[in-house]
């Protein structure tokens, strides 16, 4: 009996979670994506001060699956082909892209983290640079605070925190951004908020009302934005949204029985995290095993966040509990050696 073929178009958090989880005695599994690696991404911040071991080579998938290396840029969907290959479904979880505001600068004068080429990159120039050197971390969510706690550890530079909102990780409760703060002046890190960046030159920026600053390197964490892709499979589905492809609580593409979108492509009123994009793939592939129950939509479990925030402490917070310090980071470390360990195991389904 031929098996219907699932085409998937990227390889992230996503991906990984319909991967590990679907049933190849079911279907035949294609993976389009221009890396030949999944990357965890939580990580990625404490990379620049030292090495890490982040990523998983397709190789090491326990999954069987066809694996083409190249990048996805237009889909047929009248002939139902991906780059010539003829799909049953398509599953879009490609990701989403640096968002520069239009900011003038921010692309010729800025590095930004967001692949371990980046990640690497920054680590290279942060060894060039001399001691007392200013680097400039702009946006303070949680990747530009992770930053900025690996900054600190590394003992080195002046370190700037800017973002236009009044704190930082601001998706955290106020109490754990007045922690990072405190913890922030302790490391003499000088702390810009509600300061719009307007333009940044070679080695400095403009913000809005407010006097310019000098830096030696600047990096950008500004967050993130629709894909090209992503529009496109708008235009060409002729679906109205500037935030992600729109999907219903099954992750269906609005309209369409056979398309899919999870993760950062997709817009679904849940936040764009790691977590989110990890159970949408999990629950995707199960509803493939078993036929599509209609009775069970996704429904996001928030697990918590938690990050870096220099000097060995972290903050965490879930429905129960909101704290930090050094015994949250050794909390921390345990999250991310049990989470990048279950990276490789494949589900029984």
């Amino acid at each position: 009996m031929t098996k219907e073929k699932i085409i998937l178009v990227g390889y992230g958090w996503g991906s990984l979670g319909f991967i590990q989880h679907i049933d190849t005695n079911q279907y035949d599994v294609v993976l389009f994506s221009k890396h030949d690696h999944f990357l965890y991404t939580p990580l990625l911040a404490q990379n620049v001060k030292q090495d890490r071991d982040l990523t998983i080579h397709v190789d090491q998938l326990k999954q069987s699956l066809e694996f083409v290396n190249d990048k996805v840029e237009t889909v047929d969907f009248k002939k139902q082909t991906v780059q010539e290959k003829k799909y049953d479904f398509l599953v879009f979880s490609h990701g989403a892209e640096v968002n520069t505001f239009n900011i003038p600068g921010v692309q010729e004068n800025t590095h930004y983290l967001k692949t371990l080429e980046d990640s690497n990159q920054i680590k290279s120039k942060l060894l060039e640079l001399p001691k007392d050197s200013v680097i400039a971390v702009i946006g303070c969510g949680l990747a530009g605070t992770e930053l900025v706690g690996s900054l600190i550890d590394m003992n080195k530079f002046n370190i700037l925190g800017i973002d236009a909102l009044d704190r930082p990780v601001n998706t955290f409760d106020k109490t754990l951004s007045e922690k990072v703060v405190k913890s922030w002046e302790k490391e003499s890190v000088s702390m810009y908020f509600q300061s719009l960046v307007q333009k940044i030159h070679k080695e400095s920026l403009d913000i809005k009302d407010k006097p310019s600053l000098q830096f030696d390197m600047a990096i950008w964490c500004g967050g993130i934005k629709m894909s090209e892709l992503s529009k496109k499979v708008n235009d060409q589905l002729q679906l109205e949204n500037n935030r992600g492809i729109p999907v219903d609580k099954f992750l269906h593409i609005q309209g369409q029985k056979n398309l899919f979108a999870i993760g950062d492509c997709a817009f679904s009123g849940n936040p764009p995290t790691a977590q989110v994009a990890y159970q949408q793939g999990t629950y995707l592939a199960k509803q493939f095993n078993q036929k599509f129950p209609k009775k069970d939509e996704f429904v996001f479990q928030d697990k918590g966040q938690i990050g870096y925030i220099g000097n060995g402490q972290s903050i965490y917070q879930n429905n129960y509990y909101k704290g930090g310090g050094k015994l949250v980071y050794y909390f921390n470390n345990l999250v991310h050696f049990y989470n990048f360990g279950k990276m490789y195991v494949k589900s029984k389904f």
